[in-house]
């Protein structure tokens, strides 16, 4: 009887220590978090938080605009863009020569962002990635600018840019 006793202690041994080892184990919840959050005050659409392959794609193009290098910057865009400059008020259609003959202007051009936020409205599918930029371009006449920008940079179904809307503040670094 011994030995069948002593079984049955090892086997409740082992059930109270596993009992035990499966208590200890940390509970897993499942929390709803409320994703959509602003409002387009138009449609009173939501947003959410975009990708960072937009966020990629856009810094793929401050660098290649930096670079003064039209052809890369237009690989993430279509044939032609609308592009809003901070100082214009309409929409100018942008393509490929036009920013070519934007950077001959220039002998270089220094483009710092300061942050990325992509988000999408809820019931659309594009996206949208802001950024906040220090941008000092050097003349070719020996000018220097220097503008702080806050850029939308626009994505429609083709994951290719198709708008930037430019807005320029004097806020500081």
């Amino acid at each position: 009887m011994n030995t069948k006793n002593n079984k049955i202690m090892k086997i409740s041994l082992v059930l109270l220590f596993l009992s035990l080892l499966i208590s200890c184990a940390p509970a897993v919840r499942e929390v709803e978090v409320n994703k959509e959050a602003g409002e387009y005050v138009h449609s009173g659409a939501k947003y959410t938080i975009g990708s960072d392959e937009k966020v990629e794609i856009v810094k793929k193009v401050l660098t290649s605009y930096a670079a003064m290098d039209a052809e890369s910057v237009f690989l993430h865009f279509r044939d032609s863009i609308k592009f809003s400059y901070y100082n214009f008020k309409e929409y100018t259609k942008m393509n490929v020569e036009m920013l070519k003959e934007e950077f001959s202007n220039y002998d270089s051009i220094i483009s710092s962002p300061v942050y990325f936020l992509p988000y999408k409205q809820v019931g659309n599918t594009g996206e949208f990635v802001n950024v906040t930029t220090v941008e000092t371009k050097y003349r070719k006449n020996g000018e220097v600018e220097v503008d702080r920008f806050l850029e939308m940079f626009v994505f429609g179904d083709d994951d290719k840019i198709h708008t930037i809307r430019q807005f320029r503040t004097e806020w500081q670094k």
